[in-house]
């Protein structure tokens, strides 16, 4: 279990600092996320819980979806979009920005629900095999994570709406 959770806390620890020679990534986004789903297999192996096997699958879907965002998958989303746009008429085109909000929502959302999946998943086998005042205190934390995530993704949405030129 411990080893499990260990690869979950340095995969939070690299994804915090991102470590970069000039505009390369040492270690993308996706192969940290990958780091995280062979920890939860490792507490899967000790523990089958629903919420954890839950959380295992969000996190590959976070993993396929980062590593579609640091391929040459948008950029070339960007151009066709740019191309298709001049044709029409549209010279001035603010898609970019609008595309990032969706892509950062998505993410939001994946990631809120990974990480409640994830308490919930210890608070059960906590309460299950060692000790129920941990595992209920590991709930409570999921529940109090979940609302104040959702604040900071409604003030960055509002964010993008103000600082945006649309």
């Amino acid at each position: 279990m411990i080893k499990g959770y260990k690869k979950v806390f340095w995969e939070t620890i690299l994804k915090v600092f991102h470590f970069n020679i000039g505009q390369m990534e040492i270690l993308p986004e996706f192969i940290g996320i990958l780091i995280v789903s062979s920890g939860i297999r490792e507490l899967l192996d000790s523990y089958d819980n629903l919420n954890l096997r839950i959380a295992l699958k969000i996190n590959n879907i976070k993993a396929f979806i980062s590593f579609i965002c640091s391929s040459l998958i948008p950029k070339l989303v960007a151009i066709f979009f740019t191309v298709i746009l001049s044709f029409v008429g549209i010279e001035n085109y603010f898609g970019n920005i609008i595309i990032s909000i969706i892509w950062f929502n998505i993410n939001c959302v994946l990631e809120i629900m990974f990480i409640v999946k994830l308490l919930k998943g210890t608070s059960e086998v906590l309460t299950e095999n060692f000790n129920a005042y941990l595992g209920n205190k590991y709930n409570n934390n999921a529940i109090i994570y979940s609302y104040l995530y959702s604040i900071v993704v409604i003030i960055c949405n509002i964010n993008f709406v103000f600082m945006s030129r649309l």
